[in-house]
């Protein structure tokens, strides 16, 4: 029954936590997975840009790749738009590669026998008025056409699209998740409503308006979401601390570093407040429309 101004426990307060919860977890790490993937994608396309790679491959002999080298750092000084260019030493090279192709094949072991790596040079240009497209690579092929060119630009503009498509993928969840903790909590009210009708209408006999009925519905609906919201948060913050200190976190030079920041734990941390509020707006329109109709 109503007393207290609060309503009596029955199995829907006692289950719809939970599954609100089941909701609120997959909505914080659809949230948190999305805005870290955004900042992680910020942070490499920051350091991918205004960056140019040409590799040139070992020659028949040292002095013949370094005779390439020196010939594309000149050529390349006199390009508009290129800041600088400059060749990186092999032992960085190796430990670039030295990961995926060991000590031994990368040229840093004690046998001091590796694979032919090709010698790099790093090239800044201007982001805001580069060399045009193919103007590097015509200049290189000049040299010999078996350099390359490795413009970064082309991955940026994939991870842009690929950023895309991970926002979009975790707004539609978001979108479902709270849908999702709409639909619970409306399906839950219109239970409580048939659980406590004779009640309900006590009180509409003794002159209870349905404002102060509603508020009854509107408190036990914002304990849910807040409780729910609150274990979902909760499972979805140890499963975020566990991805980190188990070192799951995409980390190489390949990729982004994928890392939960403040962002993303204020996110979380608001997701209760969020779920409370969805259910508190759910169960007044509930409410106050059941009642229009059966009163």
């Amino acid at each position: 029954m109503i007393g207290g101004g609060l309503l009596a426990p029955d199995a829907a307060t006692r289950t719809i936590p939970w599954m609100v919860a089941v909701m609120a977890f997959v909505a914080a790490l659809a949230l948190a997975l999305a805005l870290a993937v955004e900042a992680a994608a910020a942070r490499f396309g920051t350091g991918l840009a205004g960056n140019v790679t040409i590799e040139v491959p070992q020659g028949e002999s040292d002095e013949a790749t370094a005779a390439q080298v020196r010939s594309v750092l000149t050529a390349l000084a006199a390009v508009p738009g290129v800041l600088s260019a400059t060749a990186v030493p092999r032992e960085v090279t190796a430990r670039l590669v030295e990961p995926w192709l060991g000590a031994d094949l990368a040229g840093l072991g004690q046998s001091g026998v590796g694979l032919p790596l090709p010698t790099l040079i790093d090239v800044r240009v201007d982001p805001g008025d580069p060399p045009r497209q193919g103007t590097l690579t015509a200049l290189v092929g000049a040299v010999s056409p078996d350099i390359r060119v490795d413009d970064h630009r082309v991955w940026v503009d994939q991870l842009l699209g690929w950023v895309t498509a991970v926002r979009l993928a975790a707004g539609t969840v978001l979108l479902g998740a709270i849908l999702g903790v709409g639909l619970t909590v409306a399906l839950a009210t219109h239970a409580a409503l048939a659980i406590h009708r004779e009640v309900i209408e006590i009180l509409h006999i003794i002159g209870a308006r349905d404002s102060y009925i509603a508020r009854q519905f509107q408190r036990q609906a914002l304990w849910m979401g807040l409780q729910g919201g609150a274990i979902g948060a909760a499972l979805a913050a140890v499963l975020m601390v566990l991805i980190g200190t188990a070192g799951m976190i995409v980390h190489s030079g390949l990729l982004p570093a994928l890392e939960f920041g403040t962002r993303e734990w204020i996110a979380v941390a608001l997701l209760p407040v969020a779920t409370a509020v969805i259910a508190v707006f759910v169960a007044r329109a509930v409410v106050l429309r059941a009642l229009a109709r059966i009163m």
